[in-house]
């Protein structure tokens, strides 16, 4: 790596330096989720301020191909996972045209005796109806990049096959509900901060962007089959939309 500024061209420094940090991940010297020398290493090592520093990482972080962690550092952002939903063969398909082997972990599958508060409500159930609940976290070279909470009423409980949660695409397990012909999906989709269950999931540091999604499926006369709620990694996963 040239550390050697050219302080007689026109091209400003810290794009200068812009360059050579993008030629050391460009060329595999720094691999996605390595962390980058300091901004005093950088200053020190280039001999520049350490405004200019400064703005070189946060152009950097902007375009997405440096994230910060507070308190531990700068690195590399990986690559990230793309879904459309409208698209086949989906997020899995995706994942393998990108050389990664995609996964399922199964945490639980079974019935809970108080689902969270607004399940209920937006299954439109009452008590009386058992709720069935998948947990899931997906997975790319047996890596975790994100979880999924499923929320199926006991309706539809004898067409679930739970054989098929480790298997492709997120809906896999409910192809063989009669009601999911002509089925509606509808999806919420939103950008927050890692909190517990982010951090204990999926190693997440507090604060970490994190992509939540959350999914409701009817039937076509307006029954709820599955509420989902799902969050990824924000910089490991983009969520598209062809209309």
């Amino acid at each position: 790596m040239s550390t050697t500024m050219d302080r007689t061209s026109p091209i400003p420094l810290y794009f200068q330096l812009k360059q050579v940090l993008l030629q050391q991940i460009e060329q595999g010297e720094w691999q996605p989720g390595d962390m980058i020398p300091g901004e005093q290493e950088l200053q020190e090592t280039f001999g520049l301020s350490r405004t200019t520093v400064r703005q070189t990482l946060a152009e950097l972080v902007n375009e997405g191909r440096l994230h910060r962690q507070r308190g531990r550092g700068t690195f590399v952002t990986r690559p990230k996972f793309a879904h459309d939903p409208n698209v086949r063969p989906g997020a899995a398909g995706y994942l393998q045209s990108e050389g990664l082997t995609p996964g399922w972990q199964v945490i639980s599958a079974d019935w809970v005796a108080e689902p969270p508060e607004g399940v209920r409500e937006r299954l439109k159930i009452d008590k009386t109806i058992r709720v069935f609940r998948v947990h899931r976290l997906r997975l790319a070279n047996d890596e975790p990049i994100g979880y999924h909470f499923a929320y199926v009423p006991e309706l539809f409980f004898p067409h679930l096959n739970l054989e098929r949660l480790t298997e492709g695409g997120s809906m896999r397990y409910l192809r063989d509900v009669p009601q999911m012909h002509n089925s509606v999906t509808q999806r919420t989709i939103e950008a927050t901060a890692a909190n517990g269950p982010e951090i204990e999931m999926l190693g997440a540091t507090s604060g970490e962007p994190i992509l939540t999604i959350e999914r409701l499926i009817l039937a076509d006369d307006g029954t709820p089959i599955e509420l989902l709620w799902a969050a990824y990694f924000g910089d490991r996963f983009k969520y598209q939309v062809t209309i």
